[in-house]
């Protein structure tokens, strides 16, 4: 195995200056810090980071714990982070936690083990008693999608509510008759809010409670799919124009796909709306109607964020942010105008 020593040798320099420019300590000239980069490339050296982390006090790595891998709004989030946390010389370590509490908490000890710098939790499984405690140990943190009452964590969110609200409102104006709502895990502050401003649009819009109902549901589209296929079988809906939310872009591809089952018509006889606006979503076939949030804005915002507190100095003060931002509908194949 490749030693200090040998990297040493190679440029013609002296192991504590090897030392310095790993630890990129600016006190190295320009000529030897090319000679030891050099060397550290040509004989492939890999420095021990824990050792490393015990000069700089820092492991360039970030805990980034996500709900589900095979979720694309998660996919798309992780890329987001993993390229602003790159650009700055950090690394995302990446830990899927199925929307298990029990493996969150395993992740997260494991890697305050492991010395990482700090966190980005875009997992919602932990309880705010459990994420205030974590804060305590002064590990910056930023929280996506939750609220946390705290002066220590920031946090991310989007405005669920509006976007709950203009899906139902757009479904109401393309003239259906008959609306439901998938809504997600109810664990989560976000498909709360969804499906509350799906119900108030409902209500202001004078809609009659027999004319709309709200699923329990997910955000997985596996388990939307078989939703929606045991309330259509229990239901007979076929001489009304029915407009569907579903809590998120998964959800609705579930939706469509059994729609597409039953050979449904959509938008004609079914319209459908999702949330997220993942990358696949102008794709699906019909091209998916939904609720655009940047994900790509929210992952280089948090990343952004964490990176402000890590490399603050040491007597600076940096008030935790709550950001809160926009959406939009996109308007595509799965909706239309009915009457």
């Amino acid at each position: 195995m490749v030693s200090i020593n040998d990297v040493a040798a190679r440029a013609n320099v002296s192991i504590s200056t090897v030392s310095r420019v790993i630890n990129q300590n600016a006190n190295v000239s320009r000529e030897k810090e090319e000679a030891v980069l050099r060397a550290v490339d040509e004989l492939d050296y890999i420095p021990n980071g824990l050792a490393q982390g015990l000069v700089t006090k820092k492991s360039k790595s970030i805990g980034v714990l996500i709900a589900d891998v095979a979720n694309l709004y998660y996919s798309y989030l992780v890329k987001s982070i993993e390229k602003e946390l790159r650009t700055a010389g950090y690394y995302a370590v990446i830990g899927n936690t199925e929307w298990e509490a029990k493996r969150e908490k395993e992740y997260i000890r494991h890697l305050i083990q492991r010395q990482v710098d700090g966190f980005i939790l875009a997992s919602t499984s932990l309880s705010e008693k459990y994420i205030n405690q974590l804060a305590e140990k002064d590990i910056p943190i930023v929280v996506l999608d939750r609220e946390i009452k705290s002066d220590k964590i920031d946090i991310i969110r989007i405005n669920d509510y509006k976007g709950g609200y203009q899906a139902a409102e757009h479904l109401i104006e393309c003239g259906y008759e008959y609306f439901i709502h998938l809504k997600g895990p109810g664990f989560t502050v976000t498909a709360a809010d969804r499906s509350r401003g799906f119900k108030d649009c409902m209500q202001e819009h004078l809609i009659n409670g027999q004319n709309y109902v709200m699923l329990s549901s997910s955000f997985v589209e596996e388990e939307s799919a078989k939703k929606m296929a045991s309330f259509l079988e229990k239901n007979n809906y076929k001489n009304k124009k029915i407009g569907i939310f579903a809590a998120n872009d998964a959800s609705a591809f579930g939706v469509l796909k059994e729609l597409k089952r039953r050979r449904i018509k959509v938008p004609e006889e079914a319209g459908v709306v999702g949330f997220d606006n993942v990358n696949f979503a102008e794709y699906s076939s019909p091209a998916l109607t939904t609720i655009n949030r940047s994900i790509a804005d929210v992952g280089k915002l948090s990343a952004e964020i964490l990176l402000e507190n890590l490399n603050k100095d040491e007597n600076d003060v940096v008030k935790a942010q709550n950001k809160n931002l926009d959406v939009e509908l996109i308007i595509r194949e799965s909706t239309a105008q009915v009457n």
